[in-house]
C-alpha cells in the first residue's frame, strides 16, 4: 500500500511540475505613456488586422473589434519551415487566440492575454512581438509634439530657431555670407 501511495504522490507532484511549467493563460501589459489613447487604440487595431512576421507566414488572421469595449479579439495561425532543404525540411505551426485590450485612465495600457495552455516563453515572445507591431504603427503615425506656445503642453513660442518640416530647404545665404549652422 505505501508503494501507491508513493506512486500517486509522485503523478501528483508531476502533475502539479507541468501545470506550473505549460500555464494556463497568460497576461502581458505594455505602457504607452507618451501617446493619446486613440492613437494607440488604433494602432492596436492596425496590427492586429495587418500582422507583419519577419520569419512567419500568417495563413489566417481572424480579428473582432469591439470599441465600446475597448478590446480586439485575435485568432491566428502561422506556419514557417526551417531553414533546412530536401527531407530534412521541418514545417512549424502555430495557433494564436489572443485578446488585447486598451485601457481608459493615464497612461495608456495595453494588456494581451491568451487564454491558451502554452509555454509562457512562446506567449512572451508573440507578445513582445505584438507590442513591437504597436509601437511600429505609432512610429508611422509621426512624433506627438504640443503645439508651439502651448502652455499645458510645456512646448515653448515659436521662434526663428524652431525645427523645419522633413525635407525643408533653407533659404541659401546672400552672396559673401556663410549659412546658419
Amino acid at each position: 500500500m505505501p508503494e501507491t501511495r508513493s506512486a500517486r504522490a509522485t503523478l501528483v507532484a508531476i502533475a502539479l511540475a507541468v501545470a506550473a511549467l505549460a500555464g494556463c493563460g497568460h497576461s502581458q501589459k505594455c505602457e504607452f505613456d507618451d501617446r493619446p489613447r486613440g492613437e494607440v487604440w488604433q494602432a492596436v487595431v492596425q496590427a492586429s488586422r495587418e500582422p507583419r512576421y519577419a520569419d512567419w507566414i500568417v495563413i489566417s488572421n481572424e480579428v473582432s473589434v469591439s470599441e465600446p469595449d475597448s478590446r480586439v479579439s485575435i485568432s491566428r495561425d502561422l506556419r514557417r519551415s526551417t531553414d533546412a532543404v530536401g527531407p530534412r525540411a521541418r514545417i512549424e505551426e502555430r495557433q494564436w487566440r489572443l485578446y488585447a485590450t486598451v485601457s481608459s485612465e493615464r497612461p495608456t495600457t495595453v494588456t494581451l492575454t491568451s487564454p491558451d495552455w502554452r509555454v509562457p516563453a512562446h506567449f512572451w515572445r508573440e507578445a513582445d512581438h505584438f507590442f513591437g507591431q504597436v509601437r511600429m504603427r505609432l512610429m508611422e503615425m509621426g512624433p506627438v509634439l504640443p503645439a508651439p506656445g502651448d502652455p499645458i503642453g510645456g512646448a515653448a513660442a515659436g521662434s526663428e530657431t524652431d525645427a523645419k518640416a522633413p525635407g525643408h530647404k533653407p533659404e541659401p545665404p546672400p552672396p559673401g555670407e556663410l549659412s546658419p549652422p
